[in-house]
């Protein structure tokens, strides 16, 4: 496998100031986003700042929980946000880049996930992320501008 295969990018456009799309990744509403539908995300800790931290458990239907963190590595607000992200069952640290541009109203962002070990990790987060900009854009959508 080549490298390429290994990471995913995904562009969304949100209707929303690109200011308020990236906030919503630096603050505990962080949590009512994320995941899949089926997925309440708990935000645990948060310290937006280069070389803080932050940890999100995400509560399963089942009961079951999982939990994810990581350190930023670079916040410039509102353009681009960097930080790893690494599940606490043992997998190897990935790194996430985040950039948000200005689009008429509202705001283009791409995420660029990179370093998953294989294809089917890479895919299940390509879904994970996919319907969690769907419930970002319902939270904005509600937030209003």
């Amino acid at each position: 496998m080549t490298t390429d295969t290994l990471s995913l990018t995904i562009n969304r456009h949100f209707d929303a100031p690109p200011e308020q799309v990236f906030d919503a990744w630096l603050g505990k509403a962080w949590g009512e986003w994320i995941g899949p539908r089926d997925i309440r995300g708990e935000v645990t800790a948060l310290e937006p700042k280069v070389g803080g931290q932050y940890r999100i458990r995400m509560h399963k239907p089942d009961g079951t929980t999982l939990a994810v963190g990581g350190v930023y590595r670079e916040i410039v607000r509102p353009s681009k946000l960097v930080f790893t992200w690494v599940w606490e069952e043992g997998q190897t640290d990935t790194l996430i880049t985040l950039t948000f541009r200005k689009a008429g109203h509202g705001t283009d962002m791409t995420i660029r996930h990179e370093g998953f070990a294989d294809a089917d990790r890479r895919d299940r987060h390509n879904s994970g992320w996919t319907s969690s900009f769907e419930k970002l854009a319902e939270r904005l959508a509600r937030e209003g501008v």
